[in-house]
């Protein structure tokens, strides 16, 4: 009699539970009003709308809500998660989605740079719904616009709709994804392929090149004696007269001038972040900056007669009224 090897027992297949294996701690969406409130989420969701099935839209929910995702990742070009359906392994989800490659970046956050509403929203931690105007002149959309922009994959072997390769696996983790652009919007970026800290860092690079930034213009532009030129003395000859101003520094030429571009640093940051508030800000700073630069003017004219040895205006009436 030969001994049966392991080979005549038919492998065991894994059970199917009736309802979906719960997780502990896993990524749970607490409600669609969220989403359906923040711009950004809306057009997540409306990518899911078109292309799942309504079937896979409830059920993506219910699994959404239940927490049924053990990890979800955002990176450049993809949404990786898994999702644990009625088997005992975790499905494999996989959204793809184009992403933008260092040369594109480069020139998006150029063209950001040189419009000062949105530099100065973006660097203030703000992403304003109108920022897809800064793409289109490159013939590219931050947000994926079209349903076929994201092709979704899932190692489960449900059937699909015709023409369609949405599960409610791979629908589930889309939610989500919505669900965490309506808390943190700046998150298309990470699937754009750029992370939130490159792009800030990038942008404030390019507000500092010469050049940058519309209607900027310098108040004075001070001329200093170059150090080099300075006669250099030992510290022992100087210490009696240490901090007395050096006579080479003595004359700097710091006569301030009026702009070409009145409030050039307003016109550079753009209208007022704060809405409804009861003083315009943007027009409370220009007259203060106004009655500073007037009485620095008047300060410069009243130094500049005394340094050339003419009388004041109003000496001789004040002595007539003594």
């Amino acid at each position: 009699m030969k001994p049966m090897g392991s080979s005549q027992f038919p492998k065991r297949q894994p059970e199917r539970t009736k309802n979906p294996r719960r997780v502990r701690s896993g990524v749970k969406m607490a409600s669609t009003a969220l989403a359906t409130e923040s711009w950004a989420g809306q057009r997540w969701l409306r990518l899911i709308e078109a292309g799942a099935s309504p079937k896979d839209q409830v059920d993506g929910l219910e699994y959404a809500t239940l927490g049924q995702t053990r990890s979800l990742t955002l990176e450049a070009g993809a949404v990786v998660a898994l999702v644990q359906g009625r088997l005992p392994r975790a499905y494999r989800v996989r959204i793809e989605l184009d992403h933008f490659d260092a040369q594109r970046w480069e020139r998006i956050i150029r063209a950001m740079s040189e419009q000062a509403r949105y530099s100065a929203k973006l660097l203030a931690g703000e992403l304003p719904s109108t920022i897809e105007e800064l793409f289109a002149p490159f013939g590219l959309r931050l947000f994926p616009n079209e349903p076929t922009d994201l092709k979704p994959t899932c190692s489960c072997d449900e059937k699909r709709e015709e023409g369609s390769s949405w599960c409610k696996h791979s629908a589930c983790a889309a939610l989500l994804v919505a669900d965490r652009l309506a808390h943190d919007p700046w998150a298309i970026f990470s699937l754009r392929g750029i992370e939130r800290e490159d792009l800030v860092e990038q942008l404030r690079h390019h507000r500092l090149l010469p050049g940058s930034g519309d209607g900027s213009a310098l108040v004075y532009s001070p001329h200093i004696e170059s150090i080099e030129s300075l006669p250099v003395k030992p510290l022992e000859e100087c210490l009696d007269h240490f901090w007395d101003a050096a006579s080479g520094l003595a004359e700097l030429h710091l006569t301030p001038e009026r702009p070409a571009v009145s409030h050039p640093l307003l016109r550079r940051l753009g209208p007022s972040p704060f809405e409804g508030s009861r003083f315009p800000l943007v027009g409370l700073l220009a007259t203060c900056y106004d009655v500073v630069s007037e009485q620095v003017l008047k300060d410069e004219q009243v130094s500049s007669s005394d340094a050339n040895g003419e009388p004041e205006e109003e000496a001789g009436s004040v002595t007539d009224d003594l």
